[in-house]
């Protein structure tokens, strides 16, 4: 009998996984992954329980007449399906009274104390019962400048707080809160597609599987290669469908990866066979961890790297604690090629058989309730957001809050652009409507017009500042990016540079969008550069800058942008210096002259004397004192420099003990380079 895993049995008999686990456990084997490698035992229990009856179909079950002699012999199987569907329908009803309500920001705004979260300045003082002008004035004192309508930073938030002495109170809802209150609910649950986050280190291949997939080129869009956005796009394959969220790899989109991974119900972890596990790669395994979702390794690469490469992989992950289920262990490890598609087709089989055992639901009914993947400005369209919806029905016309912003759904599009009226749950879309752009990771929620109105009331739409105190010697910039994650990103990669070259980063102003002439006007007052990511300056903006000699560099890859301060920052250090000695002399007379002071008559042995230089005297090989020279002269003029050869006298600051025969060394400083400061 040859070895057989369960999910394969499972297709061979028609039988669902999660059926057959049930029966297993029923009688007494310890079985409770769809991956697991039968034992003799298992296979022959499960092919007298089923494979010799050929177990019908649920169709053929209301046909067949000889269905009821059968009963008897899959009770304990029937009795614990049974049993599972009580479960859910009593935890449903257990959770009726804590529906999920919508999130009341005027009332927030209004309790005592400040939430420690973004807020207007205008705001804050009524928070803080002090005038507006009092708080634009301990700001400027903490070197930011800031207006009343302008929205400040949890950062500036905290201390203004601290200054003030007012209380932090909790923030809103977690975005997880918000969910759990949702799925507690009674409604019309039905089964889902699973949400998956792909995630992994740089350039291991994950936009390329995703590509495969979909059957697009979304990599050949991206700027050298790598995706700098949460990108979630929903995949039909011959196996079902699957909701794919796409996760950037380089190490400064550290936050968007967790967002992804708190959405997904499966991760897939992509390990490059030819490169091994690295740095992302491990970050990633960390959230996975902390997170609980199932995992799937996809060891990429394998059209390229030796064979033996998939065992290295496995050998690594093991010293992960992440055991392979082909070692003993609970993880599955699925070699395939993104590029030439090998293995591909197993690894979507994985997915769904995972997601299966899941029983993955969702509440098709009611009000639309999910998360805020990422958001930017378009022309013609405003502020948009991509939006996974977690339950319930989002369309045109709706009102909604997203964390501190609100609107009406103006337009719905999916993932492969095709415009929608409406949409369920787990379909990603882009929705326009925002009134301004919602923190990435926010709860979308659908609401009526009145919870609406009240919200978006007590909320202000100005733009926000990234406010951070001013440090002196720092470079001034204006930072301008397409889309939120990808200004958070950028903002906390400068903060580790800042750390690691030792040189401090004064950000005016931090946007999003195409750079105006309102930027350069900011950047042109405060003497500041301007630095974008995937944004590119307005024609009439352009020309004032051109005009007005305000730099602007376009970035299309992040870690070149910070490369470009680096490079700037290192421009900006000052230059080490050191004192090098140019010449050499001997003191044959000494000169003491009234109102004037005592001059050292010397004869210039070797190089030159000049009058930047300093002097070191030594006497008897001892040194005696040093100097700034402060007059030089040969034949009584004064002179800049004298040369080997040539007989000169000089006066120095806080020499005058000359005796003759003393030994007279001229330095001057120069750059650690050699040359001249």
């Amino acid at each position: 009998m040859s070895m057989m895993r369960l999910y394969e049995f499972s297709r061979m008999c028609g039988v669902s996984s999660k059926e057959l686990i049930a029966a297993l456990k029923n009688a007494g084997f310890s079985v409770s992954s769809h991956m697991a490698m039968l034992s003799p035992e298992e296979r022959d229990f499960l092919e007298k329980t089923f494979v010799k009856e050929k177990k019908p179909t649920k169709k053929a079950v209301a046909k067949k007449s000889d269905i009821a002699s059968k009963e008897s012999e899959r009770k304990p199987v029937q009795q614990t399906i049974e049993h599972k569907e009580k479960s859910r329908g009593r935890a449903k009803k257990a959770y009726v009274n804590k529906v999920a309500k919508p999130l009341n920001i005027a009332e927030k705004i209004k309790e005592p104390g400040v939430a420690l979260e973004p807020i207007s300045l205008i705001d804050f003082a009524d928070a803080s019962h002090n005038l507006p002008s009092d708080v634009i004035l301990t700001l400027l004192k903490m070197g930011i400048a800031a207006t009343k309508n302008q929205i400040l930073s949890t950062d500036v938030v905290e201390k203004l707080a601290h200054h003030y002495q007012i209380p932090i109170i909790k923030a809103e809802r977690s975005a997880v809160e918000v969910i759990k209150g949702i799925e507690g609910r009674e409604g019309e649950f039905k089964g889902r597609v699973p949400v998956v986050v792909v995630l992994g280190h740089v350039d291991h291949g994950k936009t390329t599987l995703l590509d495969y997939v979909r059957e697009t080129r979304v990599a050949a869009k991206e700027k050298g290669g790598i995706t700098q956005h949460l990108g979630a796009y929903e995949a039909k394959t011959p196996q079902g469908n699957i909701i794919f969220i796409d996760t950037p790899g380089h190490e400064a989109f550290t936050k968007i990866r967790g967002r992804g991974i708190g959405v997904a119900d499966i991760a897939v972890l992509i390990v490059a066979a030819d490169d091994g596990m690295m740095p992302q790669t491990l970050e990633a395994i960390r959230y996975i961890k902390e997170s609980g979702v199932p995992l799937i390794v996809g060891i990429n690469k394998i059209d390229k790297a030796d064979p033996s490469r998939i065992e290295v992989i496995k050998r690594e992950l093991a010293q992960q604690d992440l055991l392979p289920e082909d070692w003993g262990g609970n993880i599955i490890c699925a070699p395939i090629s993104a590029k030439t598609g090998e293995g591909v087709e197993h690894l979507l089989e994985m997915i769904i058989l995972q997601a299966e055992l899941m029983e993955l639901e969702a509440d098709a009914s009611g009000k639309g309730v999910g998360h805020v993947l990422e958001a930017k400005l378009e022309k013609g369209r405003g502020p948009v957001g991509t939006v996974l919806g977690k339950h319930g029905n989002i369309k045109v016309g709706d009102y909604f809050i997203a964390g501190n912003v609100v609107g009406k759904v103006s337009s719905i599009v999916d993932s492969f652009g095709k415009r929608l009226s409406h949409v369920g749950p787990t379909l990603p879309v882009q929705i326009a409507g925002f009134n301004a752009l919602p923190e990435v990771g926010a709860v979308f929620q659908v609401v009526n017009f009145d919870e609406y109105r009240q919200a978006k009331n007590a909320l202000s739409s100005q733009r926000t500042f990234a406010a951070r105190s001013t440090t002196e010697g720092a470079l001034n910039l204006v930072i301008k990016t397409d889309t939120l994650s990808s200004k958070e990103a950028l903002l906390e990669s400068i903060e580790k540079l800042e750390k690691k070259i030792g040189h401090s980063f004064n950000i005016v102003f931090a946007g999003i969008g195409d750079i105006t002439e309102g930027d350069v006007v900011l950047a042109l007052t405060t003497g500041a550069s301007i630095i974008t990511l995937h944004t590119r300056p307005e024609t009439n903006a352009a020309l004032l800058a051109r005009n007005n000699g305000v730099s602007i560099a376009v970035f299309d890859i992040i870690y070149k942008l910070l490369e470009d301060l680096a490079d700037r920052a290192e421009k900006e250090k000052p230059i080490e210096k050191v004192w090098q000695k140019i010449g050499e002399a001997i003191v044959r007379q000494v000169f003491e002259i009234k109102n004037i002071g005592v001059i050292a008559g010397c004869y210039v042995r070797d190089g030159r004397f000049t009058k930047d230089g300093k002097v070191v005297v030594s006497r008897h090989n001892k040194k005696i004192g040093e100097g700034k020279i402060t007059s030089l002269q040969r034949e009584r003029k004064t002179v800049k420099e004298v040369h080997a050869g040539f007989e000169c006298g000089f006066m120095a600051d806080g020499l005058t003990d000359f005796q003759v025969d003393d030994h007279v060394e001229c330095l001057i400083e120069v750059a650690a380079t050699g040359k001249k400061s």
